[in-house]
């Protein structure tokens, strides 16, 4: 799949697409935009930065910057490791994973299956996750499996337990990446480490393909989530770096003077279940206050 393919992915589901010199640019919460492709460091233009702030209209942007620019340390978990296998996974891991292949059926399944049975493991996987299950409604997630379904470098598999869906992951391959983009699993089924053979299998499948260099795990969250972190990196993957970038745009400066940074933070803590104000909230420490483009 190209880039332009990918960033149609997200143009079909309704959000805005931006393109610039340096990428493309699309919003996953209302007024955030986040660069594309993901595993491309990328070192817009002033101009490329105000495009966006203004043209989204955006109020904060956010990309994976150059190891020698301008930010915090931040990541991509990938994995690139043609003999992937038992052996490169961490021991506790490795255990896990061995009792879920055990356990589990692990198959591709079409997004029209997906559609039907994913929403209700979405709904289960942010509640254990404090987050908002409104998040991603029903219609949304429809909506996303229908432009998924449009595009034949987006996969979807599943683990099941006794013919019952445990736990999907949704994958795609953009240039030499094979994204897992989207993982949600069933509360009742864990026990039965569907996740750890899901992501086995789908990694090391991707792997023997001449086509994939990488399958990608996803960013180091904004967010404290070292439970997460650690599963990934006890899965065999392993944290590309990058300078996290985050800006603001300048004309917040007055409100974020006046106090506009203690109500974000107020709101957060209020709030902790709101993806966009725990988002918010840590984007402004990582910004450290440089607001201007």
């Amino acid at each position: 799949m190209t880039v332009d393919q990918f960033a149609e992915f997200w143009r079909l589901q309704g959000h805005k697409v931006i393109e610039t010199k340096s990428c493309y640019w699309y919003n996953p919460y209302s007024f955030s935009f986040i660069s594309l492709p993901y595993h491309r460091l990328v070192n817009p233009q002033r101009s490329e930065l105000v495009r966006v702030l203004l043209g989204g209209p955006a109020v904060v942007i956010r990309f994976p910057g150059v190891l020698n620019g301008i930010g915090k340390e931040g990541g991509l978990f990938i994995c690139s490791d043609r003999n992937y296998d038992l052996s490169s996974l961490h021991q506790k891991a490795r255990n896990q994973t061995r009792r879920g292949l055990e356990q589990c059926i692990i198959e591709q399944i079409d997004f029209a299956y997906l559609a039907e049975h994913g929403h209700a493991l979405n709904v289960e996987t942010f509640q254990r996750q404090g987050r908002n299950p409104q998040t991603l409604t029903e219609q949304k997630w429809r909506q996303y499996c229908k432009a998924a379904s449009r595009f034949p470098d987006f996969e979807a598999w599943g683990a099941f337990v006794n013919g019952r869906l445990a736990s999907f992951v949704v994958i795609s391959l953009v240039e030499d990446y094979c994204y897992i983009l989207l993982q949600s699993s069933a509360t009742g089924y864990l026990k039965y480490y569907p996740n750890n053979a899901l992501i086995f299998t789908v990694t090391k499948l991707k792997l023997s393909r001449t086509e994939v260099n990488y399958v990608s795990y996803g960013f180091k969250s904004l967010e404290d989530t070292a439970g997460l972190n650690h599963f990934k990196l006890r899965m065999g993957f392993k944290i590309k770096p990058f300078k996290e970038c985050v800006v603001f745009n300048p004309l917040l400066k007055p409100f974020l003077i006046l106090g506009g940074r203690k109500i974000i933070k107020w709101i957060s803590h209020k709030f902790p279940e709101s993806d966009l104000w725990r988002k918010a909230s840590r984007a402004l420490d990582i910004a450290e206050g440089k607001l201007d483009v």
